[in-house]
């Protein structure tokens, strides 16, 4: 571990990792700490900071929620929780009848920033497993009811929206839907459905929607606004 001062930054604790792939940044007892990859060299830390410097001077102490072995994580279709366990050695998990559990070595630093991302990319993946098994089969199962086409659906990891259309009819959701509730889910289904009539949110768009929905679209989409639960704020990127 090293200490690095920087006159805008301040502290800096300089922290190698052989499990760290990348420089993983956050902020900890009112100073940065920085996990390096292993064989990082210390002579590169100014250039580094100045490439991260925009994003550094923006991190605050919450900016990066700490999954603990007392979190229980709630999505659409599985619970996910921390088990720590002498019968591994590495990071392990296991999806089984709607809980995932994230099975962690004895001497696991959960407070270390290359740990979080392992525990924490190890529950996006049984996200996607997820989102790939039960988004599409409800989009087409919806399509079929309304009688619409959709030539795909596809799943990806954005953080900016939950879906989008395109004009070929093909249909992307984010693996983070799975982390809304059923009626928002289905909402943002047939948002993406109404999309294959009408690209656009004109007003008949919005008409479509509401026919498809059986209420006020617009009452649903606002309910996604700000949409922060405990398992998106600590999972996101």
């Amino acid at each position: 571990m090293y200490e690095y001062n920087d006159k805008e930054l301040g502290k800096i604790i300089v922290k190698p990792n052989i499990r760290a792939k990348r420089i993983i940044a956050r902020r900890k007892d009112g100073h940065i700490h920085l996990t390096v990859p292993s064989g990082f060299k210390m002579k590169k830390l100014p250039f580094v900071l100045d490439d991260l410097r925009h994003r550094l001077m923006k991190i605050s102490a919450d900016e990066d929620q700490l999954i603990t072995e007392d979190s229980i994580l709630e999505t659409f279709s599985f619970t996910a929780r921390l088990s720590r366990t002498h019968l591994v050695e590495s990071v392990k998990m296991r999806l089984k009848g709607g809980d995932l559990t994230v099975f962690i070595p004895v001497n696991f630093d959960l407070e270390d920033p290359a740990s979080q991302h392992i525990v924490k990319e190890m529950i996006r993946q049984a996200l996607r497993y997820e989102a790939m098994r039960i988004l599409p089969e409800k989009t087409v199962a919806f399509a079929q009811k309304l009688n619409l086409q959709v030539n795909g659906v596809k799943i990806n990891k954005s953080v900016s929206r939950w879906g989008s259309c395109s004009r070929a009819k093909n249909i992307n959701f984010s693996y983070y839907t799975l982390l809304l509730s059923e009626k928002q889910i289905d909402y943002i289904i047939l948002h993406e459905l109404a999309h294959t009539v009408e690209l656009n949110h004109s007003e008949r768009f919005w008409k479509l929607l509401n026919s498809f929905c059986g209420e006020d679209a617009k009452t649903v989409s606002r309910s996604l606004r700000n949409q922060k639960s405990m398992a998106y704020e600590l999972l996101k990127p």
